[in-house]
């Protein structure tokens, strides 16, 4: 039954997707990407990419469907061509598919969605961490930031909600041990400079070993793992500060995991292509042993060079990554974006 209802989900995806390729898209944007990352770290040496990062080009074809009541279909795809040095030769380039959505209007202000896109918790749906060097909980908290699946997402009075149903694989289509992730946030819309939310997450969830969709990343295990979450995140923009938090607490199988963050942006009034970033993170895989926990701070810089080159820099300090000893880092990204 379970196989039957997941080849019938992918039918359906390719039946919209090829509706969606059929129909003339009256608004669209087609962005190229290159993303060069160099890093040293006091533990492993340098490096040609960071945990966030890899060297990469890529695009994203963003596109509108309109017809006479207006807007009706939204659909995204983004794409990295990857090259990992760490890898083998047979695992060192790959591709990545980030976003593969498609956004439907069902009407009055409620919309379903199909495809690759964040799950419903935390502050990773609200912000875009596909660029950046800070990430948010989601990677440490998950094992990822996006997954196949469907979702729904609208208004209730002052406050918006999404809810998704998916894979719990991660970035490569995977369906094993029964997996399956669902998750749902409520908050203030985003259009608000102070945002919070509160979100729930429940799902047996299998550990990636890598980002690459093809070829397939391995699985660390084909045992999934059940997950349970209730999480907080907010957001407040005061005049140059931009402040961020979150934080999780829930279980993996019957391991109690704690995780939280916090950050300050702040944009030079001035200089306005500048900005300086300042955060601590920290997770906790097993509450009941001393040895499981990652908390980090990170100082991070960048530059905007033209409206679509960015120059990033960080610094980061490891305090205790889970068994190993502690490890200073420098991160350095030179990344473009643009049509």
């Amino acid at each position: 039954m379970k196989k039957k209802l997941l080849w019938i989900f992918w039918a359906d995806v390719a039946a919209v997707l090829a509706c969606g390729a059929s129909v003339y898209a009256n608004e669209g944007l087609f962005y190229k990407e290159v993303n060069l990352v160099g890093a040293y770290s006091s533990r492993d040496g340098w490096m040609d990419k960071s945990p966030e990062q890899v060297l990469s080009v890529g695009f994203e074809d963003y596109r509108k469907f309109s017809g006479e009541f207006g807007d009706y279909l939204t659909t995204d795809l983004q794409m990295r061509f990857v090259y990992d040095s760490t890898g083998n030769a047979g695992d060192a380039w790959g591709v990545q598919i980030h976003n593969a959505w498609l956004r439907y209007r069902l009407g009055s202000g409620v919309y379903a969605r199909l495809g690759h896109f964040d799950p419903a918790f935390g502050l990773e749906p609200q912000v875009d961490t596909h660029s950046t060097l800070l990430q948010t909980l989601a990677i440490k908290d998950m094992g990822f930031k996006k997954d196949w699946g469907l979702g729904l997402e609208g208004s209730l009075a002052i406050l918006d909600y999404k809810m998704a149903l998916q894979l719990g694989s991660g970035m490569a289509v995977y369906r094993k041990d029964g997996s399956f992730l669902l998750t749902a946030r409520i908050g203030t819309p985003e259009t608000e400079n102070f945002q919070y939310g509160l979100s729930l997450l429940y799902g047996n969830v299998l550990q990636s070993g890598g980002m690459n969709t093809f070829p397939r990343a391995g699985l660390a295990s084909d045992e999934a793992v059940l997950e349970k979450r209730v999480g907080l995140d907010s957001q407040y923009l005061f005049g140059p500060y931009l402040f961020k938090a979150e934080a999780a607490y829930g279980q993996n199988d019957h391991k109690d995991v704690v995780g939280y963050l916090g950050e300050i942006d702040y944009t030079f009034p001035k200089y306005q292509n500048c900005e300086i970033e300042l955060q601590f993170q920290s997770w906790i895989n097993d509450l009941g042993s001393r040895s499981s926990d990652d908390s980090t701070v990170t100082l991070g810089f960048s530059y905007k060079m033209n409206q679509s080159t960015t120059l990033r820099t960080a610094f980061s300090h490891d305090f205790h990554m889970t068994d190993q000893k502690e490890e200073d880092k420098i991160v350095l990204q030179l990344y473009y974006f643009g049509l």
